[in-house]
């Protein structure tokens, strides 16, 4: 077999499906998916492999205004990637249109279109015709390789960009060992879970102003695994509203986080969270480490 590799960036503006899609494609849970918008803060790779190409996706946190230093460095990270990739997945919620996104995303969309698969998402929610219509618009502005229509949650065309993306490959040998699916430290899957359950549980500004950090990993006699993490949040109240009256919160969140966390190992979890108040957390240099950003 002649293998060879191919390295995909997932771009798009937020909300746009990016982490369903690579979710789908992969056939596990690597990326937070919610309503909420920038949930997604650092890349994470996914790998698949078609016949004798190895794919590497990596899913990239959503565009959108960063106004902080820590959001700056989100998108920063994000279009750092995409100059390395060999290809480009542009993923746009297709109720959108090109009035909707800023001038800098546009620029930034021109300079990397001729390595770039435009990607409509969400086709089960639009009429046909507004559809086709959409396209068109896109296309008279963009030079895009091709355009795909698709929906990420029920896999609807997927299977068509992902043969005709495979077949893009011309580096030679696969970097990663066959049964590996990610490059991303499973702790750090673990943390992007619990924070995923923080966006569904926790409403306002709460999910945005806190972060979570893996501490501990511990592989027990029984096979069975310990984990240690923290919530840290930003303001002192807001450790209360985490924990809930009587603890009920965090045990929520905590009891769903640990369900997908045995999903994902097929292993028995013992999840340990601990909630503390940190101030100016998204200023730390340690917290961008943690989840793989420039400082």
């Amino acid at each position: 077999m002649n293998k060879k590799n191919i390295t995909i960036g997932i771009i798009g503006p937020t909300n746009s499906g990016k982490s369903t899609l690579l979710n789908n494609i992969i056939g596990e849970k690597l990326a937070i998916v919610t309503h909420k918008s920038q949930t997604t803060r650092s890349a994470f790779k996914g790998i698949k492999i078609i016949d004798d190409t190895q794919m590497i996706f990596i899913d990239t946190p959503g565009i959108f205004n960063a106004k902080t230093k820590f959001e700056k460095a989100m998108l920063e990270n994000a279009y750092d990637i995409l100059n390395d990739v060999d290809l480009v997945f542009l993923l746009i919620d297709c109720k959108k249109s090109l009035d909707d996104f800023d001038e800098n995303f546009l620029k930034n969309i021109k300079v990397l279109e001729e390595k770039t698969f435009l990607i409509l998402n969400k086709i089960d929610l639009i009429e046909r015709g507004l559809l086709l219509a959409k396209v068109k618009n896109f296309t008279k502005f963009f030079n895009f390789k091709e355009t795909f229509l698709i929906s990420a949650k029920s896999g609807d065309g997927v299977q068509d960009l992902l043969n005709k993306s495979s077949k893009l490959s011309n580096n030679e040998y696969w970097l990663y060992p066959e049964n590996q699916t990610a490059d991303v430290p499973m702790a750090r899957i673990a943390s992007e879970i619990t924070r995923e359950k923080i966006f569904l549980f926790l409403h306002e500004e709460i999910p945005y102003s806190s972060t979570v950090e893996t501490e501990g990993w511990i592989t027990n006699k029984s096979k069975s695994i310990t984990i240690d993490q923290t919530i840290y949040v930003s303001k002192k109240n807001h450790v209360g509203i985490v924990l809930g009256k009587g603890g009920k919160m965090i045990k929520s969140i905590g009891i769903a986080s640990r369900e997908d966390i045995e999903k994902i190992l097929n292993n028995k979890v013992n999840l340990k969270i601990n909630v503390k108040y940190k101030k100016d957390w998204s200023t730390k240099k340690e917290h961008y480490e943690d989840i793989g950003l420039n400082f």
